[in-house]
């Protein structure tokens, strides 16, 4: 792979490329950083001098991400004595990175491609607006990379200017209108001969002789090997060496996965929204407010962090996340997290040609919800306890327009100083400004809101996720099957479907919620008012019952429901069939919906994991390839039926 000749070259000595260096840092309109030696390594660091630039190093410690993705970044910063008083965080003064090498470049473009789509994360693209890239190509490779397998060695695209050594001056490469002008500004320089323009193929050319370390399987056919070996013992043998240290993530310029948490000032008056580096080796990274954690086993997780490189992200977004540098496998004390051994060892196994068995296509368009993790403004306007463990909240958004949810969305609800949650809306859609949210008290977030009053401040993003597509449902049967808080989203979808205006698009209805015991059962009363439409029909049930308790309804598991269901062939067929309860309900519940006869095209689910963005970047709700926060939470049971996480 050689530049475009279509390119503009030019050429520079290395002392005027002191002098350019120099006349950049002098002039102090940018941030000029570049790599410098660290002990006997190299890192992206401020340059004083242009004596401090080494561009004949091997590889970095850490990449060049860090200036764009920050390991520590204030996203917002807010008042507690204030009611809503919030403050979008400053991006720095321009830059100019100095020395990347071209597999930084091309991560840098995959980076662009999952924080610049529909959603784009407007913290992010503010940075790579205000910095200048200046490449070099590879003069020394590190005997960790294997670049030149995964054809990352060169590049054609992603930066603003490209130096090319040739011996006794380099080459520039200009590929941005951005890098014209800062070099006719500060650099003297001639233009290219067409020796030279040979000369930089054949240096491109002989970079490629130099890597020592190859895989043996091209990056286009990762997808396939991995898809066939999803259960190969290789996943638990290497991971049982697993620290669980999380340093392959850290270092590698394609794991851009992240969390957010708040932090409060000492005087507690005031405090920031944080943004920092996570991944997905990390215990954690999947546990939710009720402490369940749905990738808790360590042979999962280091399964996955290959999987989501090598198979998740090219169905998704058409590029295999990993640019062959070689920092994880230099980072990994115990030698196991380098994707060239992992994938050159799975070589001599099965390929499958179903590479996209792990991934579903997004079904509904995202629309732009503003500034990425900037909530708005919205106040508490009712509140009613409903058991020892969950509260009811009206919520109105102070701009006075509605939400324009659909049954089965969510939103971020988010207390500064606290924290954000992801909550379901719990009501139907209407036009009205407020809607209804009911919290069950498991972590920190619903703590507090169980300690706020009417007249409170909070923020809100969304609605966020995939709901139900209740145009489909329409003249079909509906089986709607709720166990424990599951009820709460499916409440929305209740009110839509029996108010006055829709009730006729639909046939019969019939709920069945199960609750532990009676004490723990929501909604009973609009349960009764729902009994008495036409054509809707009610079963109750709770697992026990304690000495004290007035109920008259069934007791026994939701599944003892089923039997009273009576579906010939055709009603079978006819039925839509939506289920949301906790992970255990599904397996057994959607067993007694196939002995019905529903086929699983016609089965609903909702799924509850981590999601922290909602909006598909931070990558802690991932269900193999899917994101539960733009894909679900509801998701078409023949979907994902066989995706190995979606049940466990």
């Amino acid at each position: 792979m050689t530049q475009s000749h279509s390119k503009i070259v030019k050429i520079i000595t290395k002392k005027d490329l002191d002098t350019f260096v120099n006349n950049l840092i002098k002039n102090e309109k940018h941030n000029v950083v570049g790599v410098k030696t660290k002990g006997i390594k190299f890192v992206f660091g401020p340059l004083e001098n242009a004596s401090e630039l080494r561009l004949d190093y091997d590889v970095t410690i850490l990449p060049p991400k860090k200036y764009f993705l920050p390991p520590y970044e204030t996203l917002m910063d807010f008042s507690l004595n204030k009611p809503f008083n919030v403050k979008e965080s400053d991006v720095a003064k321009p830059r100019i990175i100095i020395g990347v090498h071209p597999y930084d470049i091309i991560a840098l473009e995959q980076t662009d491609k999952v924080y610049l789509d529909s959603q784009k994360d407007d913290f992010y693209k503010k940075r790579r607006d205000n910095t200048i890239i200046i490449g070099v190509d590879i003069q020394k490779v590190s005997e960790n990379s294997f670049a030149a397998s995964m054809k990352t060695h060169v590049t054609e695209s992603g930066f603003d200017l490209m130096l090319t050594y040739l011996g006794d001056k380099y080459a520039v490469t200009i590929g941005s209108e951005k890098g014209k002008k800062l070099l006719e500004k500060y650099a003297k320089m001639i233009s290219a001969t067409e020796v030279d323009i040979k000369k930089i193929e054949e240096v491109r050319k002989n970079i490629a002789l130099q890597f020592k370390k190859k895989l043996k399987v091209d990056k286009e056919e990762w997808s396939s090997v991995l898809a066939a070996n999803y259960d190969h013992p290789i996943w638990e043998k290497r991971s049982q060496k697993c620290m669980e240290c999380g340093s392959c993530t850290m270092v590698c310029p394609t794991c851009f996965c992240y969390d957010v948490k708040d932090e409060v000032s000492i005087d507690l008056k005031e405090g920031s929204r944080i943004r920092t580096w996570d991944g997905c080796l990390l215990r954690d990274f999947t546990l939710i407010g009720s402490g369940e954690v749905f990738r808790d086993d360590i042979g999962k997780r280091y399964r996955h962090r290959f999987y989501r490189k090598g198979n998740y992200l090219p169905e998704r977004y058409g590029f295999v996340a990993c640019v062959g540098c070689g920092r994880c496998g230099i980072a990994c004390l115990p030698d196991i997290a380098d994707p060239c051994d992992v994938i050159n060892d799975l070589s001599h196994f099965e390929r499958s040609e179903n590479t996209g068995k792990f991934f579903i296509k997004q079904k509904t368009e995202v629309a732009e919800k503003g500034t990425i993790h900037i909530p708005q403004s919205a106040t508490i306007k009712r509140t009613e306890r409903l058991t020892e463990m969950e509260m009811f909240f009206e919520i109105e958004l102070d701009d006075k327009k509605p939400l324009g949810h659909i049954p089965g969305q969510f939103v971020e609800v988010s207390i500064f100083g606290v924290g954000e949650a992801p909550i379901s809306v719990s009501s139907g859609p209407s036009s009205s400004s407020s809607f209804e949210i009911v919290v069950r008290r498991v972590g920190n977030v619903t703590s507090r809101l169980f300690r706020m009053k009417p007249g409170d401040k909070l923020g809100i993003r969304g609605p966020l996720g995939n709901g139900f597509d209740v145009k489909s449902f329409e003249k079909k049967h509906l089986l709607l099957s709720a166990g424990g808080i599951g009820i709460i989203p499916m409440r929305s979808l209740i009110q839509y479907v029996v108010d006055d205006e829709n009730r006729k698009k639909y046939k019969d209805i019939t709920i069945l919620y199960g609750a532990k015991q009676p004490s723990e059962a929501l909604f009973i009363e609009e349960f009764e008012d729902w009994c008495k439409i036409d054509d809707v029909k009610c079963e109750l049930t709770v697992d026990q019952c304690v000495e004290g308790d007035c109920w008259t309804g069934c007791t026994g598991l939701i599944t003892t429901l089923y039997p009273k269901i009576k579906l010939d062939r055709y009603d079978s067929e006819n039925t839509v069939a939506i289920v949301i309860g906790p992970p255990i309900m599904y397996r057994y519940v959607i067993k007694c919906l196939e002995t019905l006869g529903i086929p699983a095209k016609n089965i609903f689910v909702s799924l509850e994991r981590r999601m922290k963005c909602g909006v598909g970047k931070c990558g802690h709700c991932q269900i193999n390839g899917v994101y539960v926060c733009k894909e679900g939470p509801v998701f078409n049971y023949n979907d994902i039926k066989d995706l190995p996480e979606a049940f466990e």
